[in-house]
Formats: structure tokens, C-alpha cells, sequence
């Protein structure tokens, strides 16, 4: 061997090769994001802003205002937990979606979508993501509203000197629950598609409740077929009253269609 074979170095591409490898090898395994995780990020999101923070105690305020307003203007008889739980949940159901438009709208009007989708690229995920978190949260809440309606129901009775009766709990929470999941899949779905929260929170209020003033002018009881208040109060008091294929196609043409659209509009909405 010569001395100059001697003094040759390696080639540069084998010795990158190596650097490559070890450097692979020592790494662990890339691993992917769990839904659980990607949902629990979203719920963080989502009560980790002072909007969101304040929205939610804006709710909680509203709902132990309707349980004073009980309170004092008790009624004969013994303290109805359904009572004070419709009272309750009133404004619940009514502000709580704005909740899900809030959810769905926040990275396209605070401009995180381009970080949120880098680290996440599978965005079909990350919106069914934002719609599970959303439909948590809201759960969350109304527990929290349904253990005030509980507390009010006990000092009602008290007060009142009738007792107090909880029958018929376990339906009227049932139904809260539900509806308020649909309600607040609504608002979503409206954000989804809009992706603006001004645009999506007024066209989620003002398009329904155009509905069920016009429609019944226009159209008489074919209008209940796209009711979507109407359908929301029967599945909230667990009562259809024979109007299933209504509430089924008022649903699904206020929540399954928008929340389909939605995902397609967000699947291809352009990241800046």
C-alpha cells in the first residue's frame, strides 16, 4: 500500500451513512397522537383563554340566577328537581354553543391553524377532535349545573316547608345531556363551516330562529319537518309525541349535514 492510500480519508458518504444511523438508532421510535390526547389538548385550548374562561362562568352565573329567581318564587307543593333543572339549563343550552362555535373557529381567526396542523397534518382528526372536547366541556358544565339545581332543589324544600321530590331525575338529566350534545354539536358544525366565530354564532342563532318564525307561515306543520327548536325540547322532556321522523330530519339537517360540510370545508380550507 502506498502512502498515499494511506493518508486517503473515507469517502464523506459512507461516513454520513454511519452519523445517519447511529444517530437513528439512538432516537426512540416516533410515535403517534392518541385521539384522548389530541382531545384533552382541545379542552385545554379551550378553557385556557379568557374568552372561553369567562363564557364559562358567564353560564354558571346565568344558571344560578334562574335558581335564585325559583327559590324566591316558590310554588305550592313539594321542590321539583326538574323544575329547578329546566330553570337551570335554560340559559345553558342557549349560550353553551358558543361554546362549540368558539372551539371550531379559534385557529383560523387567532391564526394558529398553521402550527396546529404541522404538528397535527391529519386535520379531520384534529376537528373530530375539537367536536368531542367541545361536547366534554359542555357535559361538564351542565354537571355542574345539574349539582346547583340539586343544592337549590334541598334548600327549596326547606324553605318552602313541602319536602322536596326527585322524581323523574334520572329522565330529565338524560335528556338535558343529550340535548344539550346536539345543541352544542350544532354550534360546532355552523363554526366548522364558517370558520369565522362573529359570522358562525350569529348564523347559528338567527338561522333557526328565522325558521321557526317563517316556516310555520309558509309551509304550517311541514315546517316542524326542519324545527330544530321544537326537536330539541321533545328530546329534552323525553317526549317525541309521535313526531319521530321530524325530530329525526330536523337533526339531522341542523347537525349532520353542517357538521359533514364542516369537516369536508376544513379538510380543504387553505393554512396561511
Amino acid at each position: 500500500m502506498t502512502v498515499t492510500e494511506m493518508t486517503t480519508p473515507a469517502p464523506a458518504t459512507t461516513t454520513g451513512k454511519h452519523r445517519a444511523d447511529a444517530v437513528s438508532t439512538s432516537l426512540p421510535p416516533a410515535r403517534g397522537q392518541s385521539f384522548a390526547k389530541l382531545v384533552g389538548i382541545e379542552l385545554r385550548k379551550s378553557v385556557n383563554t379568557r374568552s372561553g374562561r369567562v363564557l364559562i362562568l358567564a353560564i354558571l352565573a346565568i344558571a344560578m340566577a334562574a335558581l335564585v329567581w325559583e327559590l324566591t318564587h316558590l310554588g305550592d307543593g313539594p321542590a321539583r328537581f326538574d323544575g329547578f333543572l329546566g330553570a337551570a339549563s335554560t340559559g345553558v343550552l342557549l349560550i353553551l354553543p358558543v361554546i362549540g362555535v368558539m372551539a371550531m373557529t379559534s385557529e383560523w381567526t387567532q391564526r394558529t391553524a398553521l402550527t396546529t396542523f404541522t404538528l397535527s397534518p391529519r386535520r379531520v382528526r384534529v376537528q373530530l377532535a375539537k367536536f368531542a372536547s367541545a361536547v366534554v366541556l359542555s357535559a361538564v358544565v351542565l354537571t355542574a349545573t345539574a349539582v346547583l339545581a340539586l343544592a337549590a332543589t334541598a334548600l327549596g324544600g326547606a324553605v318552602g316547608g313541602d319536602g322536596t321530590t326527585y322524581a323523574g331525575m334520572g329522565g330529565a338529566l338524560a335528556g338535558a345531556y343529550l340535548s344539550t350534545a346536539l345543541n352544542v354539536l350544532m354550534g360546532a358544525a355552523f363554526g366548522a363551516v364558517i370558520a369565522q366565530t362573529a359570522a358562525a354564532v350569529l348564523v347559528f342563532f338567527v338561522a333557526p330562529t328565522a325558521w321557526s318564525l317563517a316556516g310555520p307561515a309558509l309551509f304550517k306543520d311541514n315546517a316542524d319537518w326542519l324545527d330544530v327548536f321544537g326537536a330539541f325540547g321533545r328530546i329534552a322532556e323525553r317526549d317525541l309525541q309521535g313526531m319521530v321522523p321530524e325530530t329525526l330530519t330536523a337533526v339531522a339537517v341542523w347537525v349532520v349535514l353542517p357538521t359533514i360540510a364542516g369537516l369536508w370545508a376544513s379538510s380543504r380550507r387553505e393554512v396561511k
